[in-house]
C-alpha cells in the first residue's frame, strides 16, 4: 500500500480532479471542479452538515494552494469573484477558470494512475475516514481548545502531551516521534488548517524542551 497516495492533501486531490476534467488543455470553471471533487472525494469536499452537497469554498482554497502554495505552481487561474491573483496565463482569459501548468501536467502524469487505482479499490476512502476520525479527537480535546484561546503562550506539560498523544511520559523518543509523525500525517486530511499546524508545532517544541 502506498501511504503517500493515501495521505494526499485537498490541494493535491483538486489537481487530480482538474486533470481528469481536461485541465491539461482547457480552463475549467471552479463550480465544475467543485462538483467533480465532491463526486470523487465526497468526504473531503462536502459541507459538514450537508455531506451530500459539494463545498465550493473548500475547492477554491485548495486551488489557490495549488497555485500559490508549498507544492509550487501546479495550476493557474482564479475564481470569478476575483480572489487571489488578477493576472493569469494567456491560456486562461476567462473570469473564472483553472488550468494545469507544465509542473501540474507532470504531477498529474506521474500520480493519476495510482490515485485512480486507490479510488477504485476503496482504500483511499477508508484511510481518509479513519484519519478524520482520529483528528476529531484532537480538535475536541481540552488541550487544543486551550491552544485556541491563548496560542502565543501555549505550553503544555509533558504529562498533557502524553495524554493527548496516548503514550507514556517515559516512552522512548522514537515512540514520541512516531506519535507526532502520525498526527502530522493525519493533519493533511484537514488541508489548509493553519491552526492545527500551529498546535502541532507548539506541542513538538514543548516536548523537545522537557525531555
Amino acid at each position: 500500500m502506498n501511504n503517500k497516495i493515501l495521505t494526499l492533501t485537498n490541494t493535491e486531490l483538486v489537481v487530480y480532479v482538474l486533470g481528469i476534467l481536461g485541465g491539461e488543455y482547457r480552463t475549467v470553471h471552479t463550480e465544475d471542479i467543485a462538483v467533480k471533487a465532491h463526486q470523487t472525494f465526497p468526504h473531503s469536499f462536502s459541507w459538514t452538515n450537508y455531506p451530500n452537497l459539494p463545498d465550493k469554498e473548500i475547492t477554491r482554497r485548495a486551488l489557490i494552494h495549488a497555485r500559490d502554495g508549498k507544492l509550487g505552481t501546479l495550476v493557474e487561474g482564479r475564481t470569478g469573484r476575483g480572489a487571489g491573483r488578477s493576472a493569469i496565463s494567456t491560456r486562461n482569459k476567462a473570469s473564472d477558470g483553472w488550468i494545469l501548468t507544465e509542473d501540474g501536467m507532470r504531477w498529474f502524469e506521474i500520480r493519476s494512475e495510482a490515485i485512480a487505482k486507490h479510488i477504485k479499490s476503496g482504500e483511499f476512502k477508508t484511510h481518509r475516514q479513519k484519519a478524520l476520525k482520529r483528528l476529531s479527537k484532537i480538535v475536541n480535546h481540552d488541550l487544543y481548545n486551550r491552544y485556541l484561546r491563548q496560542p502565543d503562550i501555549f505550553y503544555p506539560s509533558i504529562g498533557e502531551l502524553a495524554g493527548i498523544l496516548r503514550c507514556r511520559v517515559d516512552a522512548p523518543p522514537d515512540i514520541w516521534e512516531k506519535r507526532f509523525f502520525n498526527l502530522e500525517r493525519d493533519s493533511k486530511s484537514a488541508d489548509d488548517n493553519l491552526l492545527l499546524e500551529g498546535f502541532i508545532k507548539k506541542c513538538r517544541d514543548a516536548y523537545s524542551k522537557q525531555i
